[in-house]
């Protein structure tokens, strides 16, 4: 209703376009234009041959001929994209190289699928073919729809999960709360367990986070389980990329899924075991949502830091360390002395005091910890019904 891509041209430059190789004989019976004779590597009637100081582009084409100058190898998967972008177009417009040029050149290609017009191919049916191929937003163009359907997501997505926060808050004030206070008495590990389970039901890490978060807003899920049930979401959502990679089965695809596979593994066995490094990815969030409780930009500051300038400071870096590796020692000593400048204001000198006292965060901590012991049960709050009863 909103948006409908055509997925094919988006694989198509995900690709890449068709690189050119030149055609070394051609077939001048079949249809093609002679090639220019060469001598010495200087071509028969350009400038050079003659003395002159520039050379002319050589190739003749006389009228109606097939230019055959230089061809294409076309990948499986670019082929495939290629057909289901215009079937009409494939047929008629793509020429194959087999009767054109010479057995030589065709061995070039290897596997591929060897065509003489590829590359215009590419640019008609998918450079300038528009991407956004349905939804209302079709006539605001590839970028203006774009942009229009990303807002409108947006603005779904931020009502959709404060909807869910209040039905959420409702129901588990009654019986389900009891329920999961339970559930959050289970062992760490099979928490971690239950994410992967829950992930690879659902196929999409995102859906599981995006349920388990407005609990914790509620109160509902300590942060202690939201951890381990988010780093088993991570696992499960390479159970995708597995089962794509074995669908094709390539050498390429399988490493790929195997590296995110283990890239989420790795990061766990650093970050969970060990109470110790558990306890500072939990130290950061609660930090990150202490700010946010009373700075509401804080959240999209840090995504801007983090997905942002930070990402685009360490690139920044890598090119310079490519072009000079002096240059990049000092471009990375700098960024940390500024880090580490930053570092010592902040915690030594009181810096994070400046921006939010120290009275207001004591209150925050204290409440944010009454409230999980209401969730486990062993605080006050659980406790005196129980006495009233008695």
């Amino acid at each position: 209703v909103v948006i409908s891509n055509n997925k094919y041209i988006i694989n198509a430059l995900a690709l890449g376009a068709p690189t050119a190789i030149a055609t070394m004989v051609v077939n001048t019976t079949a249809g093609c234009a002679p090639l220019a004779r060469r001598l010495d590597g200087v071509a028969v009637g350009s400038e050079d041959a003659l003395g002159g100081s520039r050379r002319l582009v050589s190739r003749r084409l006389s009228s109606g001929s097939l230019s055959c100058s230089e061809f294409y190898c076309v990948g499986k998967d670019l082929d495939k994209n290629f057909k289901s972008i215009s079937s009409s177009g494939y047929k008629d417009k793509l020429t194959k190289c087999k009767g054109y040029i010479s057995s030589d050149d065709l061995k070039k290609c290897g596997k591929d699928t060897c065509y003489l017009n590829a590359g215009k191919y590419f640019t008609s049916y998918v450079e300038e073919r528009p991407i956004i191929k349905g939804g209302f937003v079709e006539g605001a163009g590839d970028a203006g729809g774009g942009i229009i359907a990303l807002i409108f997501s947006l603005l779904l997505l931020t009502g959709g999960l404060m909807g869910l926060c209040k039905i959420l808050k409702f129901l588990f004030l009654g019986a389900v709360k009891k329920a999961l206070i339970k559930a959050t008495r289970m062992n760490d590990y099979v928490a971690i367990l239950g994410g992967v389970i829950m992930t690879v039901i659902v196929q999409s890490s995102s859906v599981t986070t995006s349920a388990l978060t407005p609990l914790c807003g509620v109160g509902a899920l300590p942060l202690e389980k939201m951890l381990p049930l988010t780093l088993g979401a991570n696992i499960g959502t390479t159970a995708t990329a597995l089962i794509a990679s074995l669908s094709s089965y390539t050498h390429g695809s399988i490493h790929i899924a195997l590296c995110h596979l283990f890239f989420n593994i790795i990061g766990i066995l650093i970050w969970f075991p060990v109470p110790v490094m558990r306890r500072v990815p939990l130290g950061a969030a609660r930090l990150l949502g202490l700010y946010a409780s009373y700075f509401r930009l804080v959240p999209l500051i840090y995504i801007i830091i983090a997905f942002v300038i930070f990402p685009g400071i360490f690139l920044g870096i890598s090119a310079v360390f490519d072009a000079s590796i002096a240059g990049g020692v000092v471009l990375l000593l700098v960024v940390l002395a500024i880090l580490a400048a930053f570092e010592f204001w902040w915690i030594r000198r009181g810096g994070c005091y400046k921006v939010l006292p120290e009275e207001a965060r004591q209150e925050s901590l204290r409440a944010l910890e009454q409230a999980d012991r209401e969730l486990r049960g062993d605080g006050p709050a659980l406790e005196a019904p129980e006495e009233a009863s008695a």
